[in-house]
């Protein structure tokens, strides 16, 4: 499941990425296979190999040097952290003037519902503890020193699905039939098996899109 659009990205071939709350490895094999030397930094990582290696760290203190990456993906993290801020500014420092940052966050409106379905879906250890409005994401990048120069919606397809989950219970979701043949509609989607569900995704991003995905640039100094 990537969030970001290659289009946006371009050729990312040699360039010196990290994989900020790499999680399972979704982004950062998507960038190896396009030939990006990619850092797997996380908290508690999932992954044990990057062509980069694979760093445990705290997102609001990095361990590198400013300016020694080419550009930073931070997907589906901020809305974690205690200070979404200092993390975007360590950020901004380790790719320097110049160096891109693409960051995805659950969007406001979906997330709210969830919020109001279920207490569940955040009140959990390492759960959700911020909801982000565009303003807010405006405001954050620029104190971090960053422009923003695209934005867009993302999996149009998991609102509905993180509604039905919220409804019948985050952790007994397994247990519903209609909620597991959604999860398998989904797989399908994501493995590119169907065509058709590619295109209502698409279809739907603006509308339902379950996350925001910004691309920010960082300023000059």
């Amino acid at each position: 499941m990537i969030s970001f659009r290659w289009e946006a990205l371009g050729d990312v071939q040699g360039t010196k990425v990290l994989d900020l709350g790499a999680g399972t490895g979704r982004h950062l094999r998507a960038l190896d296979a396009r030939g990006a030397w990619v850092v797997a930094g996380d908290l508690r990582p999932e992954v044990h190999a990057a062509s980069g290696g694979v760093v445990q760290l705290d997102a609001h203190h990095l361990p590198f040097r400013d300016a020694s990456f080419d550009l930073v993906v931070i997907s589906e993290v901020l809305e974690h952290v205690p200070s979404p801020l200092l993390v975007l500014r360590e950020c901004a420092r380790i790719v320097g003037p110049g160096g891109r940052v693409v960051v995805s966050v659950p969007r406001c409106g979906p997330e709210v519902i969830n919020w109001l379905i279920s207490l569940e879906y955040h009140r959990v250890p390492g759960g959700h503890i911020h909801i982000f409005t565009r303003h807010e994401l405006r405001e954050l990048s620029r104190r971090a020193g960053m422009t923003v120069e695209w934005m867009h919606h993302s999996h149009g397809l998991h609102s509905p699905y993180w509604w039905l989950k919220s409804y019948v219970g985050v952790e007994n979701s397994g247990t519903v039939w209609f909620v597991r043949r959604y999860e398998r509609s989904l797989v399908r989607e994501l493995m590119g098996q169907s065509p058709v569900l590619t295109r209502m995704e698409r279809a739907l991003n603006p509308v339902l899109g379950k996350s925001i995905v910004l691309y920010l640039r960082v300023d000059d100094r």
